[in-house]
Order: structure tokens, then sequence, then C-alpha cells
């Protein structure tokens, strides 16, 4: 049995995340800072893909 790394430790919840930018799972673009122009709150979820 393959044993899996350490997981690195995530923000503490209700923390400010950093403002960054990324493309979506349509390879479109994103920024934080835009998207929080436009809502008031951002849920970023980051899933593991190999299961």
């Amino acid at each position: 049995m393959n044993e899996e790394p350490p997981r690195p430790r995530g923000l503490p919840e209700n923390s400010v995340a950093p403002i960054f930018d990324t493309k979506d799972v349509y390879g479109k673009e994103m920024n934080l800072e835009n998207l929080l122009e436009e809502y008031d709150g951002v849920l970023i979820d980051f899933f593991r893909g190999n299961w």
C-alpha cells in the first residue's frame, strides 16, 4: 500500500485568501479580486483528482 505524502496545512478558517490569478476548468482566466468585485464572497474548493 502506498502512503500519501503529508499534506500542507491550509489557511485557518475565516482568514483572508491571497489575491491570485488562475484558470477555471474551461481554461477561462480568473482573478480573485475581480470575482470579489462581482460577488459578496467566493468559496474556493480544492479537491484531489486522482482517486
